[in-house]
């Protein structure tokens, strides 16, 4: 196909993935603002909240604290039930990113249970300054939820 023909192409499928005014909304297009990203919680900077179902109550610490720029690091991430019983059987996946960058993590941390409803997570790094969001999707007996925490770097 020759790139007169490839552009036309593409301009057509913009075209269409826009709808005109009035029009009904295309079950193909995607939101505008979407974003891997899960929504943060609904206090920037704290350091414990509910997960989204209240599942959990989850918390973390930064080693070192205050969270550090440009530098690899660890969280240590407690999750307790809605009885404040420790939950030692999550499985948790770490997400996170610049929204308004809308690029994720620079790294790709990984997690430790170390008992008593306390996870490590190491390898976490924030490699600019801005409003980030960490989230964790946890996995457990009790349920599947997710929880989310805002920082704003300087």
């Amino acid at each position: 196909m020759s790139i007169r023909r490839t552009a036309a192409a593409a301009l057509l499928g913009v075209a269409l993935a826009v709808p005109m005014p009035g029009a009904a909304p295309s079950a193909l297009a995607a939101p505008v603002n979407a974003t891997p990203t899960p929504a943060p919680t609904p206090i920037a900077g704290a350091t414990t909240a509910w997960s989204d179902k209240k599942i959990f109550r989850v918390s973390y610490a930064s080693s070192p604290s205050p969270v550090p720029l440009l530098a690899v690091h660890s969280w240590t991430v407690t999750i307790v039930d809605a009885d404040e019983h420790p939950v030692d059987d999550a499985r948790l996946t770490v997400l996170g990113g610049m929204p308004a960058h809308a690029h994720g993590l620079p790294t790709t941390p990984t997690v430790t249970s170390l008992g008593g409803g306390r996870y490590r997570v190491d390898g976490l790094k924030f490699h600019m300054p801005g409003a980030w969001i960490v989230a964790f999707r946890i996995k457990a007996k009790a349920g599947i939820d997710a929880v989310s925490f805002a920082l704003d770097l300087p």
